[in-house]
């Protein structure tokens, strides 16, 4: 019997946290699109979300569909943007390359969240010499700027996808994990924390049920700031040949192809690099309005 009452106790708990924080989100989307510059970084997101999505419907041709006769030809009705050196229709490319950019940025982003964000929490949390372990490995890791990092993850691995969302996590990780464990250091001493702990919670439930939900705002805010980041340095990679690699579409690869053509046929490089522009651009914006919106020093100063 007393084991049915804790377990229908835990479950209340969980539905309250739920609920709350659902209502909570939908208060505050509504606040942070009140502003034009959010409401427009925002609607930029999910047309580029949308676009990843459908590429497949939305493009007028096959992205791999190759017509020698017909390369380097310019932006017509026929081919929006023009095609490349093997007669590919750009325009299908780009759409298709802004799947490949949203899907590894997210994978990446997704797998350093979990992996950093319960990193910093167990290292934060539990402090003494595991948090001196695990904080001198970030120190090392930090130390090594990104691209290179990437670089070497890559030239080791192979360019696969798979172990580029690693190569590109990495970074991310230790992001998360510094950023989780400060927050997590300052909320531990809290009363709330204290009770939690005279009640007889276990350290996991502590973490995960009271100190996590408390971590989400500076998660969001890193993550939305993150994926523009990531996008830019797969990108990077495409661009020096050690990303994504041929027939699949990525905006570096075919900026790197269009470069010896850029006198007489810039649409090549032109249109990935627009497109590439304003992905940074939209989620630059939005992860600077959310930071904005969920700073504490803001709201006390507005």
């Amino acid at each position: 019997m007393t084991t049915k009452i804790k377990k229908e106790d835990k479950q209340n708990e969980f539905n309250f946290l739920l609920k709350n924080t659902w209502f909570n989100f939908i208060a505050n989307l509504k606040v942070f699109l009140s502003k034009k510059l959010n409401l427009f970084s925002f609607s930029l997101v999910i047309l580029l979300i949308f676009i990843a999505i459908f590429s497949p419907f939305l493009s007028p041709h096959q992205f791999d569909q190759v017509n020698p006769s017909n390369a380097l030809a310019p932006p017509s009705l026929e081919h929006f943007m023009g095609t490349d050196t093997t007669g590919r229709d750009i325009f299908s490319r780009v759409l298709h390359g802004t799947t490949t950019s949203l899907s590894l940025a997210l994978s990446t982003i997704i797998f350093g969240l979990l992996t950093g964000v319960s990193i910093g929490a167990v290292s934060g949390y539990f402090v003494g010499i595991v948090d001196e372990i695990i904080m001198r490995i970030v120190d090392v890791f930090m130390s090594i700027p990104g691209v290179i990092l990437a670089l070497a993850m890559v030239a080791i691995l192979g360019p696969n996808p798979i172990y580029l969302v690693l190569a590109l996590s990495i970074r991310r990780i230790i992001q998360f994990a510094r950023v989780t464990r400060g927050v997590v250091l300052s909320i531990k001493e809290l009363d709330y924390i204290s009770a939690c702990h005279a009640l007889g919670m276990g350290h996991m439930r502590i973490i995960f049920m009271h100190v996590l939900p408390n971590c989400i705002g500076p998660i969001i805010v890193l993550s939305t700031v993150l994926i523009g980041n990531v996008i830019l340095m797969e990108s990077t990679l495409s661009f020096l040949g050690m990303g994504i690699q041929e027939p699949t579409p990525s905006w570096g690869t075919m900026i790197a192809k269009g470069n010896e053509f850029l006198t007489f046929a810039p649409w090549v490089s032109i249109a990935p690099g627009l497109f590439l522009f304003i992905t940074m651009i939209a989620f630059n914006l939005l992860g600077d309005g959310v930071r904005d919106h969920l700073d504490p020093k803001d709201k006390v100063a507005t």
